[in-house]
């Protein structure tokens, strides 16, 4: 048996709320979610599997579609967010142009929120909802009598759904296979924060146990599900024995426990594991000796959420956190020496000019090395979705027509409550400018430049948001 398994191109994607200054230059990472699924199956008796990374490899869905065709691929699933569905749906129609016989599934998590939608669409034989590993690793192992007996949280289009309808959460997921990343181009994955190269991403743990309203990884849960220190441990030293310099934790909240992170650092040094990392936390979590701990084990940069310079906005996000929590944190990240990134939002329920001016007052006083301004969208399946609809902020189900019938046209809702989008636009690139203007950013960030080819990465993206526009 013959499997592809295929991130789709980014040619129609849906239009990002974010100049498009911001969107382009910033390097790309592996589909961590197709390397898993490939990790599944690695080993199993008579299936040849395959990734195409259709991003990294710049190709179209008529391209892949010619691989399928002369590879043979009985089977090929194919990633799908909701802001990829387009160019996810021509891959799918190519590969059946060119192969009729071959079977298309679609994961991940559009198909998990919409699944008879998905199915409806046409290209797709079947959809698979939930933690996708084990379920996937049933449906090839008892192919092809898994068309008749799917496993857990397959839905075929002409055939029987899985029992249960949604794949149970992995709660162990030391179990679960390391990702095939030799199946990938690992020279093709870079950041522009990172001189190093290559790069990869790992997940060390699964589901997030905060309740912030605009979360939107609902196929992942609220339940904390780590890897124990041990086995994150060994999955970076396999990846600096494959010639991996630098990892992005694509957990929702590397720091979600503590100790573990203690642990992590500990067996680091302990096994002398040299490599460097990057985690998201949460500003609340971690204390200044384990920044200088973590700092010492190869950690090199820490992503910070804390959205608002508001505190009534974060309260109101349900974020559980505190304007003072966030200064302690970046001051600590600080003097452990890390480099660090804020992310922060704008178009918040409740947002006025005077929020606005505070998020940027407290961007400036943390003093990360970079910050990331985005607007809020109010995604399928999250709360604040929901509570949009209710009040009428967000006039219909625009993400359920967008899944019924999907059009480049598509613009994702904001929320225009106090502010325009207009005015949430021009602020946000006014922000950007403010920020990254001030002359302490531009020489720090030139004394850390490490390679020529960073130095031109990093003049790349900072011209471009030097000279941004504000939008009227």
């Amino acid at each position: 048996m013959k499997v592809l398994l295929v991130n789709p191109p980014s040619r129609r994607p849906v239009r990002s709320i974010l100049p498009p200054e911001i969107e382009k230059e910033r390097g790309f990472f592996p589909p961590l979610g197709i390397l898993y699924l490939a990790g599944a199956i690695r080993g199993l008796a008579g299936v040849e599997t395959s990734v195409i990374d259709a991003v990294a490899e710049d190709l179209s869905a008529d391209d892949i579609a010619l691989r399928v065709a002369e590879g043979g691929f009985d089977l090929v699933g194919i990633t799908v967010m909701t802001f990829s569905l387009i160019d996810a749906m021509d891959t799918a129609m190519a590969i059946k142009a060119a192969r009729p016989d071959t079977v298309v599934v679609a994961g991940g998590p559009h198909p998990h929120l919409f699944p008879e939608e998905t199915l409806a669409l046409g290209p797709f034989n079947a959809v698979f909802r939930g933690e996708g590993e084990e379920g996937f690793r049933k449906l090839v192992e008892g192919w092809p009598d898994t068309v008749k007996h799917p496993p857990p949280g397959l839905w075929w289009k002409d055939g029987p759904k899985g029992e249960p309808a949604t794949a149970p959460f992995i709660e162990n997921p030391d179990r679960l296979a390391m990702p095939a990343r030799e199946l990938s181009r690992l020279s093709a994955y870079h950041s522009v924060l990172s001189g190093k190269r290559p790069i990869t991403t790992m997940m060390s743990s699964r589901g997030c146990p905060h309740r912030c309203v605009f979360c939107d990884r609902p196929h992942l849960g609220k339940k904390f599900r780590p890897m124990s220190a041990e086995a994150v441990a060994d999955e970076m030293e396999a990846c600096v024995k494959a010639g991996i310099r630098e990892i992005v934790f694509y957990d929702d909240t590397f720091t979600a426990s503590p100790q573990r992170v203690r642990a992590l650092a500990e067996l680091l040094l302990e096994r002398d594991i040299k490599i460097e990392w990057d985690i998201r936390a949460r500003v609340s979590d971690l204390g200044e000796e384990d920044y200088a701990l973590c700092r010492k084990a190869g950690l090199a940069r820490v992503h910070f959420g804390v959205e608002s310079g508001d505190p009534q906005i974060l309260k109101s996000l349900k974020k559980g956190i505190t304007v003072d929590q966030a200064r302690h944190a970046f001051a600590s990240a600080h003097k452990a020496g890390l480099e660090t990134l804020a992310y922060f939002m704008t178009g918040l329920p409740g947002e006025t000019r005077e929020t606005l001016d505070r998020t940027l007052e407290l961007a400036k006083e943390l003093d990360p090395d970079y910050v990331h301004f985005s607007v809020l969208i109010p995604f399928p399946g999250t709360p604040i979705y929901q509570t949009g609809l209710e009040k009428g902020i967000i006039e219909k189900d625009v993400w359920k027509e967008f899944a019924c019938s999907p059009s480049t046209d598509f613009v994702p809702p904001v929320w225009e409550e106090e502010l325009s989008s207009e005015e949430i636009l021009s602020a946000l690139s006014r922000m950007y400018r403010s920020f990254y203007r001030q002359p302490r950013v531009l020489l720090r960030r030139l004394k850390r430049v490490r390679s020529f080819p960073e130095l031109m990465a990093g003049a790349k993206m900072g011209s471009k948001i030097l000279f941004l526009k504000g939008r009227k």
